[in-house]
C-alpha cells in the first residue's frame, strides 16, 4: 500500500486572487495525487484567537476598504508598497503568533499563496509559495521560501536579484482553470469565427470580491449601452452584492441564481439576455464561470485577477479603472504591450463601451486582440505544481 505524505495547504481567504490559486491546484492533486498525498486544509481566521484573530480581520477591512480607492485606498497602498515581505516586525510577530503553534504541531511542508505568511512560517517548515500572477511586486518578492512557483521564465530575475537561489524557483506556466485549459483551443476558434463573420457578441463583466464602487459605475453603463449593437451579457455578481443590486435595474435583464437549473444558456446568448449571474462563494463563482464560459468574446475586469484569460486563452480584456492594488498596474503593462487588453478608463467611455466594441470588431483590433493571447504560453500551471508537489514530498 502506498503511503501518503502529508501537505498542510494554508488560506488567508482575503479577496479571490490568492485563495483561487490554491483551489486550483488543491483540485488537480485531489484529481490525479489523492492516493499519495493528503492534504490539510485550513485558514489563518480559523487558526488564530485573540488578538491575532482581530488583526487578520483589520487586515481583511483594510483590504475591502482600500479597494474602494479614496483616501483608505491610497492609505493601503502605501503600506503595501512599504511591508518589506522578509522581515517580520511586531505586526507580523502578533498575526503569526497562533499560526505558527498550528503548523509546529506536526511540522509538515506548507503551501501558501500569499507573501505575508512565508517568513511566518520559513523557519519552522518548508514552506512552498504560489505565486500565481504576472506581476511581481516588491511585496511578493521572498526569499525565504523553500521553492517558488511562478508563471512565466523571463521572470526569475526578480526572485534571484533579491537573494532566492534559481533552485528554489519552480516555472510552472499559466495558473489556468483546468477545465477551461483543456478546451481553451475549441473554445478560441468558436470566438475567432463569431467576430469574423460579425456575429453579436457576449461579453462576461467581473467585479473584484471588494466591488469597488468606482468599477460598478463603468460596469452598469457598459451593459447599458449593448442594447445599441444587441449584444448578450453576462454579469457575475456576489449575491447580495453591491453589483447585483445595481444590475438589477438595467433592463432586458435576468438574475440566475443557480446556474446548475439552466437548462439552455445558449438561449440567453442569442436573445441577447442581459443576464445577472449570482454566487455565493468561489465555488459558486467558479462553477458559474465554467458553464458560460464558452459563450464570452470578450471580459471586463479588474486588472489584478482573471488576466490569465486574455495572455493565456486569447479572450480580449477590457480594463477597469481606476488601477487598484499593486498588482494591477503591471498586469495591465503586461497585457498592454502584448495587445490582448484595452483600457476602460473614464466613465465616459463605459457609456460609449458598445460604439468602442463595435470599431474594435469591424476594423480588426478585437480579432487581432484574441489572435495575441492565444497559443503563446503554457496554460496547466496547477497540473505541473501538482506533479511537482507530488516528487517532491514522496
Amino acid at each position: 500500500m502506498n503511503k501518503k505524505h502529508r501537505l498542510n495547504v494554508l488560506y488567508t481567504n482575503i479577496g479571490r486572487g490568492h485563495p483561487y490559486y490554491l483551489d486550483g491546484i488543491i483540485e488537480s492533486i485531489r484529481k490525479k495525487h489523492v492516493d499519495r498525498i493528503e492534504i490539510s486544509v485550513t485558514d489563518v481566521f480559523e487558526i488564530s484567537n485573540g488578538i491575532s484573530q482581530l488583526l487578520w480581520r483589520l487586515v481583511r477591512w483594510l483590504y475591502r476598504a482600500g479597494s474602494q480607492s479614496g483616501i483608505i485606498g491610497k492609505l493601503y497602498n502605501i503600506i503595501r508598497k512599504g511591508r518589506n515581505p522578509n522581515q517580520s516586525g511586531l505586526l507580523e510577530k502578533l498575526l503569526a503568533r497562533d499560526i505558527r503553534k498550528y503548523i509546529n504541531k506536526d511540522k509538515c511542508p506548507t503551501l501558501v499563496a500569499h507573501p505575508i505568511l512565508v517568513p511566518m512560517l520559513s523557519d519552522s517548515v518548508d514552506v512552498y509559495y504560489q505565486h500565481g500572477e504576472i506581476a511581481i511586486p516588491d511585496e511578493a518578492i521572498v526569499q525565504k521560501a523553500g521553492t517558488v512557483f511562478i508563471p512565466l521564465e523571463g521572470f526569475k530575475g526578480k526572485f534571484t536579484k533579491a537573494g532566492l537561489p534559481e533552485k528554489n524557483i519552480v516555472v510552472t506556466g499559466l495558473c489556468v482553470e483546468p477545465e477551461l485549459a483543456a478546451k481553451s483551443k475549441e473554445y478560441y476558434e468558436n470566438r475567432l469565427s463569431r467576430i469574423k463573420n460579425g456575429h453579436s457578441l457576449c461579453g462576461g463583466f467581473f467585479s473584484s470580491g471588494a466591488e469597488p464602487i468606482q468599477h460598478i459605475k463603468k460596469i452598469i453603463p457598459a451593459v447599458s449601452s449593448l442594447s445599441k449593437s444587441d449584444g448578450a451579457a453576462f454579469i457575475y455578481c456576489k449575491k447580495d452584492g453591491r453589483l447585483e443590486r445595481e444590475a438589477k435595474k438595467l433592463p432586458n435583464s435576468r438574475v440566475i441564481d443557480n446556474i446548475n437549473e439552466l437548462e439552455n444558456i445558449n438561449n440567453l446568448v442569442e436573445s441577447n439576455i442581459i443576464s445577472i449571474i449570482t454566487y455565493r462563494n468561489r465555488i459558486e463563482e467558479n462553477n458559474c464561470t465554467l458553464k458560460t464560459f464558452k459563450y464570452l468574446d470578450y471580459f471586463m475586469a479588474p486588472s489584478h485577477e482573471r488576466t490569465n484569460w486574455a495572455i493565456g486563452l486569447g479572450l480580449p480584456m477590457f480594463i477597469l479603472f481606476p488601477i487598484i492594488g499593486t498588482f494591477s498596474p503591471l498586469n495591465r503593462e503586461f497585457m498592454l504591450k502584448r495587445g490582448v487588453a484595452v483600457d476602460l478608463y473614464t466613465n465616459q467611455k463605459a457609456a460609449g463601451f458598445s460604439d468602442l466594441l463595435s470599431r474594435l470588431a469591424s476594423d480588426g483590433t478585437l480579432l487581432k486582440m484574441s489572435q495575441n493571447g492565444y497559443g503563446k504560453y503554457d496554460t496547466n500551471g496547477f497540473k505541473t505544481i501538482a506533479d511537482y508537489l507530488k516528487g517532491k514530498l514522496e
